[in-house]
């Protein structure tokens, strides 16, 4: 199965329910995050299909509730906020489903409507090495930061890396942009996405571990050194 099998959340339920043992529902998650949850939410939008996106938000469906929660409650929040971000490009503003004004939430809903991500002002790239624990190999990269107006002086990734972020690698964005912050270089109202793109053509499939902390960093120096 491939995350191009599941593009619809008829996909996902059907998968769902194929898999019969813990480690197909395992297999089923890891599309998910690597772009299913993503690609649901977007068909939903085009098609403006609104309940099926509120249908995933109903906490007395115990299987679509058992999908969202299966990796934990972090992966689950963030799931739930795709489908409250796709609710919101649908132009359905339930009084329960607050606008997020996050800089996070507002690139995502611009993908989920297959619209250009927020202007940026200027960037930034840096070469870093990756390990990619799955294919036992490390592979080069590009980490690119984006310097974002009229924001609140959020760090964040591009909505296609969401979900491929262990705990430790969100605790090194924390760490760096907190970093950063205290040497009081950080522009007032503006906001850093950033992207990461493998050299060689291979999808990002995980990002684990602290090791891009110091890029960070050090990226986000010189970007903020360039105003």
């Amino acid at each position: 199965m491939s995350v191009q099998q599941l593009g619809t959340f008829d996909d996902i339920l059907n998968a769902w329910a194929e898999a019969k043992r813990e480690a197909e529902k395992r297999a089923v998650w890891r599309l998910l995050a690597r772009g299913g949850w993503l690609q649901a939410c977007r068909d939903a939008v085009r098609r403006h299909d609104h309940p099926a996106l509120q249908a995933w938000l109903d906490i007395d469906d115990a299987t679509r509730q058992l999908i969202l929660e299966f990796n934990g409650e972090t992966t689950a929040q963030m799931a739930r906020l795709h489908l409250r971000c796709g609710l919101i490009a649908c132009g359905r503003f339930d009084p329960n489903v607050a606008p997020d004004e996050s800089g996070f939430c507002k690139d995502l809903m611009l993908t989920l409507s297959d619209l250009p991500l927020r202007h940026q002002e200027r960037d930034l790239t840096l070469t870093v090495l990756l390990v990619d624990t799955a294919r036992n190999e490390g592979a080069v990269a590009s980490l690119t930061l984006a310097l974002l107006p009229h924001g609140a002086g959020e760090f964040y990734p591009q909505p296609e890396l969401a979900f491929l972020r262990d705990a430790t690698f969100q605790e090194s964005e924390v760490n760096a942009c907190r970093a950063v912050k205290t040497l009081g270089l950080w522009p007032p109202a503006h906001d850093v996405r950033w992207s990461l793109q493998r050299r060689d053509g291979k999808p990002v499939t995980t990002l684990s571990g602290p090791s891009l902390g110091a890029a960070f960093a050090l990226g986000l120096g010189k970007l903020f050194g360039n105003s």
